[in-house]
């Protein structure tokens, strides 16, 4: 009898660790529940009802262009629920969460962090959109400003990219990890009249600059918009994005 128990104790205990390392394969070892991170680059149109029609600050008339309005509508974009977020002014962003102690908070930048700045007349938040290298891709709004425009920052700043603000912290709503569609390859453009060099993706987005036919290109990253692939690039020591369906790999 002691046997036979002994083997089937033995099989449910297999069992179970096989049920737990399939668990941990599914969830992450280390408990994080790690989301693929999509970057915005370029303003939400106005049927996006993360940020107008369901919108808690376009509700209340207080919506885009204003940066509490835009930060909160681009994390319930990401979380795909609304967050619990401050819905005060921004100044107030980065001690609610912590005093109220909802979202882990600290000085280093992650995809999807919110950044919270303030000084002796208010506060802004922005959110990060890309961590390159050294440089931070943060995207904002601004109230009675404009509606959505990027920001910058080097990563070793004490007070990264606000000219103006104090930087308090960063808010951390969900942990993402970066979209694995990386090219980082050089590429060289296929086009006999060039290849337009946009600020921002998109095909209404500002052109700075004209890659000529056959120059090569160093591609960083890729997103989908507009019906074309868009890589994020470098030219003439300048950051941009152009259409990457225009140019083949070296």
């Amino acid at each position: 009898m002691f046997t036979k128990f002994r083997k089937k104790a033995m099989l449910s205990f297999s069992a179970l660790a096989l049920a737990l390392l399939f668990l941990c394969a599914s969830v992450g070892i280390s408990g994080k529940n790690e989301k693929v991170f999509t970057p915005r680059m370029t303003a939400p149109e106005y049927t996006n009802i993360y940020y107008y029609d369901d919108n808690v600050f376009y509700d209340s008339g207080f919506g885009i262009p204003n940066c509490t309005a835009y930060a909160w509508g681009r994390v319930y974009e990401l979380l795909k629920t609304k967050p619990d977020l401050c819905t005060g002014n921004a100044r107030d962003w980065y001690k609610y969460n912590k005093d109220n102690g909802i979202y882990p908070f600290g000085k280093k930048p992650e995809l999807g962090a919110v950044a919270c700045f303030d000084n002796d007349c208010g506060g802004h938040v922005a959110v990060v959109e890309e961590i390159d290298g050294d440089t931070i891709t943060f995207s904002n709004s601004a109230y009675n400003g404009e509606s959505f425009y990027l920001t910058y920052a080097d990563i070793y700043s004490d007070n990264p990219g606000q000219d103006g603000w104090r930087f308090l912290g960063y808010i951390y709503p969900e942990h993402f990890v970066e979209n694995n569609k990386k090219l980082n390859s050089l590429r060289r453009v296929s086009v006999s009249d060039g290849l337009n060099f946009r600020k921002y993706v998109g095909v209404n987005a500002e052109i700075t600059d004209v890659i000529p036919e056959n120059c090569e290109i160093y591609i960083s990253s890729f997103f989908e918009k507009d019906g074309y692939k868009w890589g994020k690039a470098y030219f003439r020591g300048e950051a941009g994005y152009c259409v990457i369906d225009y140019t083949v790999s070296v």
